[in-house]
């Protein structure tokens, strides 16, 4: 390709550019680099701004690239100069057209003043670089992914993240309010490899690691909800004296096959002193890796939720094609099986009625491994502990705290508020939580809220409890709220879908918390308010 033939050339995305530019490059062998670029989010536009979704397909109004060899003006060969080799001059420019509906090249230059070399390509090339980059430098993605973060490191990405692509510019902010509030919290985020794009999250709080200094003696890991269609998160327990399950980390992740070694060596960095304090890790059916927990954790047994086994076991009978009534009696009877005895007769009842799939599923995944889930062989510490229940105690817990189809932002957010002292809750003055939402929201959505939490205490209000939620009523009017105290039938929370004066009067009557994110789910757009970002070229960031 020439640059005549180049010239002029539209492009409706920029991951379709990215797709040109690709194939370009792998045919050419040329290797290139973001020389500087000006984000379209950043534009300021005296009319007719381009809408949200060009913003989104486009994200630059103009692009540079580069040849790699730009900078390499002179080269040495050992003390001597060498004249002949000068910084290349291949480049191309993209500049968004006037009707602000797609990228078109202004201007390049192909002639590369040097050879191309195959080897030095393959090595360095990066396929959706140009992609990729619009958003966060991937060198700098690359760089930290599976290390552990802090507050500075945050605060840092969000001066470099040029825009909100796959959500990080969210997810950063949520990162930043976390750390704002707990300095010691333990964070890892892990990028999908060349890609601007959170595939694992880990963190636990101040308050999560003191919880299992205390009690490291039993823990409990299973995946707990579906947070949206890519995001399950995980959940590491412990159990206190009384048999009571504690959060003590969370892993929010896109499917991986070593999630289990993932979150355990997460964890044991994050609190190393109870690393040989474990006696009994109890894992759900469905996690796989066992074997890496004797070298993770080298004095605890490993149990898996018997329950859990039974109806995993149940499911796979079913799938087969066995009759209900035929398969739940046995499944009982070898899971809770009192010797080895009879839980060999409990294996030959089972081999005698249910098809060979079953028993060939059956001997390659569970016979070898009884000792995790038996009754007879198991930890006897775990005896006392009703794991299923606790498990799906803290789903309920879940289920109420986090917000429907959340983002990976929004339900960092909510696991973070589940996880702050309810005292810390009642004990804000109006100004401190005030401040909290100028902090999370949009300044108009925070005005809004400001002005709703200031008429809250100048009026007495006749607040009743009903069977449908509460009631509360100004002299003129009667309003209708729901128990949970996120929701109002006024007009002020039904136009805006944000507190109102309403909901935080029956609050402050109740002892609920004035600064609660279930206030705003319904209104999301109202979070995160657009921060001003330094605007740093890809070239000048440097990697953490």
């Amino acid at each position: 390709m020439d640059e005549q033939s180049l010239l002029g050339r539209m492009f409706f995305s920029l991951e379709e550019f990215s797709n040109f530019f690709d194939e370009f490059c792998q045919e050419t062998k040329a290797l290139f680099f973001v020389k500087n670029s000006t984000p379209l989010s950043k534009c300021k536009w005296a009319s007719d701004p381009p809408t949200s979704d060009v913003v989104d397909a486009l994200k630059y109004s103009s692009l540079r690239l580069t040849c790699k060899e730009v900078k390499a003006n002179q080269r040495t060969e050992g003390n001597r100069k060498d004249p002949q080799i000068v910084g290349c001059k291949a480049y191309l420019v993209l500049r968004i057209s006037e009707q602000k509906e797609c990228l078109i090249v202004t201007d390049c230059c192909l002639s590369h003043n040097h050879a191309l070399c195959p080897i030095e390509f393959a090595y360095y090339f990066k396929k959706g670089y140009v992609n990729n980059n619009s958003c966060l430098p991937v060198r700098t993605t690359n760089k930290i992914s599976k290390q552990f973060i802090c507050g500075e490191d945050i605060r840092r990405l969000l001066c470099y993240c040029k825009n909100g692509d796959n959500g990080i510019l969210e997810t950063l902010h949520s990162l930043d309010a976390l750390f704002t509030n707990d300095p010691g919290a333990k964070v890892k985020l892990v990028f999908v490899d060349n890609q601007v794009v959170v595939k694992t999250f880990f963190f636990l709080t101040s308050i999560m690691r003191s919880l299992c200094q205390q009690y490291p003696m039993m823990l409990v890991f299973d995946r707990m909800v579906s947070v949206n269609d890519e995001f399950d998160l995980y959940t590491v327990l412990c159990i206190d004296d009384e048999g009571r399950g504690h959060a003590c980390a969370y892993c929010l992740t896109r499917k991986v096959p070593d999630l289990l070694r993932f979150t355990l060596v997460s964890f044991v960095q994050s609190v190393p002193e109870v690393k040989f304090r474990v006696s009994c890790l109890v894992l759900g059916a469905e996690v796989e890796d066992h074997a890496v927990v004797k070298e993770l954790l080298p004095h605890a047994k490993v149990q898996i939720c018997r329950s859990q086994v039974e109806h995993l076991l149940f499911r796979k009978a079913q799938e087969i094609g066995c009759p209900d009534d035929m398969i739940w009696p046995l499944l009982l009877e070898l899971t809770s099986a009192n010797s080895q005895i009879a839980y060999m007769q409990a294996v030959k009842n089972l081999n005698a009625i249910l098809p060979k799939d079953f028993m060939t599923y059956f001997w390659k995944h569970w016979h070898s491994c009884q000792e995790m889930w038996v009754q007879f062989l198991a930890f006897k510490s775990t005896e006392e502990v009703d794991y299923d229940k606790l498990i799906m105690q803290h789903q309920q817990k879940l289920a109420a705290s986090l917000r429907t189809s959340t983002t990976v932002a929004e339900c960092i957010l909510d696991l973070v508020l589940m996880h702050r002292p309810k005292e810390e809750h009642e004990s804000l003055t109006e100004d401190e939580v005030i401040m909290r939402y100028h902090a999370i929201c949009k300044p108009e959505p925070a005005g809004l809220i400001e002005e709703e939490l200031g008429f809250a205490g100048l009026v007495t209000y006749a607040i009743m409890k009903t069977k449908d939620g509460f009631t509360l009523n100004d002299g003129v009017s009667e309003f209708h709220m729901n128990h949970s105290l996120t929701s109002c039938s006024c007009t002020i929370h039904t136009s805006s879908l944000l507190p109102c004066r309403h909901l935080f009067a029956t609050r402050l009557r109740n002892k609920n918390p004035l600064f609660d994110l279930k206030l705003l789910e319904n209104n999301s757009d109202a979070l995160i308010p657009a921060s001003k970002r330094c605007g740093i070229d890809e070239e000048d960031v440097k990697p953490l």
